[in-house]
């Protein structure tokens, strides 16, 4: 089916019986459409209902003809033509109904009454692009009477029809009685396992929705191969149960690539608690938080790390019994005093959860007409701006600059999420810059039958050469390299074939080595009763893949009698 153009397959009826498509009430002023004939109502708005340029034409017609005796001349015609995509219902005449608004396509209207003011304007909305026909889109509206809600479209699919954007029903102009939303739209596109878009009339360049015409948007999507779970285990399982989001009201402060502090306005907890309102004092052992929030059910920050983010006490503290809602013991004390300092509670087992799950998680709130907001004020999902975007495989936190209702800025961070996603996730901070963690280089040692069968078999790391003197491989000093944590990168085989290590690419200085360089390290193995002594080089490239291998030969002269 397609959008009815001509006005010959439109007729009025001589009664109110929805037996023709128009029926006109000279009595009451009104217009009424009906899905009869030449009128479908099936289907998406691209290809159903009647444009507003052939209700005016048919109008003429009848106006003309006066097939059913209504003596129409003798009544002000109803309609008046400013473009081909805009028309004005005057002299009081109005649509009989909302399905009959609901019907009109290709263009926008206002409506006069007798006085010649105007009580509604409406503006006429059609979307481009690659849009399912399942497609529930959405929209809200912006103006001097305030955001509007979420607002469904009036049917799944391509969108075009007219939306409601003044309301003044005495026509006086101040819109106490209705409404003024003309200065911007945004159009959502939201469905499961689908890229969300957004689109709006102003980042389109258009000032108001005023002009005589009608508003294309663009409503374009496609498969999201990042989605990991259906909407039923989201809302109901771990690890995406533990997910929430905070919109602050202030800036939640830390550092992430250097000693600068870095503030964000919203915040991804997984499994994490944070807040920007920590207050103690210097010497005490207790945090306090206000805002509360803290889950006490089964105690799951007992035994965990309470990490100060921001000045004098800046630091990780191990939590001392359960924390309440707005209280955290510590063992030991705070060195300083602190107000309204950026904090995060980690669990005593932390909540793991890849990239991919935490999208997941925010990609479903943002579909919720719900609050979304973990803090104590309130965020609307459908409303809200899209917080995640993938790029290939990495996560990009805050990169589309999404407003924050509460005010604490637009940068997003993610608290507690899974160590080796670390290279892979950009945040963007309230200035929306970029940030990024230190690399974190990925080492894996992988060992040969002899070692894995051998129970004293041991593995070490060393530097094969740094600027110092009496240093490296082969020398007395010869240092062990670190592991992300600050841990030699040594151990016991243990029978494992292979295992895997972190190296703080960007700020290893052991040695006086230069950060943010390729390492050469020599590995070194040893067994006892089947592994002999073996020793490799290689290098730690800027790179989650590097590899050495240790395959010691068989031992065959060993004995400890």
């Amino acid at each position: 089916m397609a959008i009815q153009v001509d006005p010959d397959n439109l007729q009025d009826s001589a009664a109110d019986d929805g037996s023709q498509e128009v029926y006109i009430n000279t009595s009451a002023k009104t217009l009424k459409l009906v899905a009869v004939g030449g009128i479908v109502n099936t289907g998406q708005q691209s290809e159903n209902g009647v444009s507003i340029k052939c209700v005016y034409s048919t109008m003429k017609e009848q106006w003309r003809n006066d097939p059913n005796g209504k003596n129409l001349a003798a009544f002000p015609f109803p309609m008046v033509p400013i473009t081909d995509e805009f028309f004005e219902l005057v002299d009081g005449w109005t649509w009989a109904n909302s399905t009959t608004e609901g019907l009109l396509r290709n263009g926008g209207w206002l409506v006069r009454n007798t006085s010649g003011a105007v009580t509604q304007h409406w503006a006429g909305i059609k979307t481009t692009g690659s849009t399912e026909s399942n497609d529930q889109l959405y929209y809200q509206l912006f103006g001097t009477s305030g955001d509007g809600a979420a607002a469904n479209f009036n049917s799944t699919g391509a969108v075009n029809q007219g939306v409601q954007v003044i309301s003044d029903p005495n026509g006086d102009g101040n819109y106490a009685d209705g409404f003024s939303r003309s200065a911007n739209i945004k159009i959502k596109n939201r469905e499961y396992n689908q890229n969300y878009s957004i689109s709006s009339t102003s980042a389109n360049g258009e000032a108001t929705l005023l002009a005589p015409k009608v508003f294309g948007l663009d409503a374009s999507t496609s498969a999201d191969l990042n989605i990991t779970d259906i909407d039923g285990n989201v809302s109901a399982n771990s690890p995406y149960t533990e997910i929430v989001v905070r919109y602050f009201d202030q800036a939640y402060t830390k550092d992430v690539d250097s000693t600068t502090d870095r503030n964000f306005g919203i915040v991804i907890d997984v499994g994490t608690h944070s807040g920007v309102d920590g207050s103690f004092s210097n010497g005490g052992a207790t945090l306090t938080t206000a805002e509360g929030g803290i889950i006490t059910a089964g105690n799951p920050y007992a035994g965990g790390t309470l990490t100060i983010h921001e000045g004098a006490a800046a630091g990780v503290y191990t939590i001392s019994g359960n924390p309440t809602a707005t209280t955290v013991a510590i063992t030991g004390t705070f060195p300083a005093a602190g107000t309204d300092v950026s904090f995060t509670l980690q669990r005593g087992t932390p909540v793991s959860a890849t990239a991919e799950q935490i999208y997941t998680k925010v990609q479903y709130l943002l579909r919720q007409n719900a609050d979304i907001d973990a803090t104590d004020q309130t965020v609307n999902g459908k409303l809200a701006d899209q917080l995640l975007t993938f790029v290939g495989s990495d996560l990009k936190a805050g990169a589309l600059t999404p407003a924050n209702p509460n005010g604490g800025g637009t940068g997003v961070m993610i608290e507690g999420f899974s160590a080796s996603d670390t290279n892979r996730i950009t945040f963007f901070d309230n200035t929306a810059t970029a940030r990024n963690f230190p690399f974190i280089a990925s080492l894996t040692i992988n060992f040969g039958s002899n070692l894995q069968a051998d129970a004293s078999a041991k593995y070490w790391v060393y530097f094969t050469t740094l600027p110092g003197a009496g240093n490296d491989y082969g020398e007395s000093g010869a240092l062990i390299v670190d592991d992300a944590a600050g841990t030699d990168m040594a151990g016991n085989v243990s029978a494992a074939s292979s295992v895997t290590k972190s190296f703080a690419y960007s700020t290893n200085a052991q040695g006086g080595r230069t950060p943010n360089t390729d390492a050469d390290i020599t590995v070194v193995g040893i067994g006892l009763a089947t592994g002999q002594y073996v020793k490799t080089t290689a290098t730690i490239l800027q790179s989650t893949t590097n590899s050495v291998s240790l395959v010691a030969s068989l031992e065959r002269q060993y004995a400890n009698p």
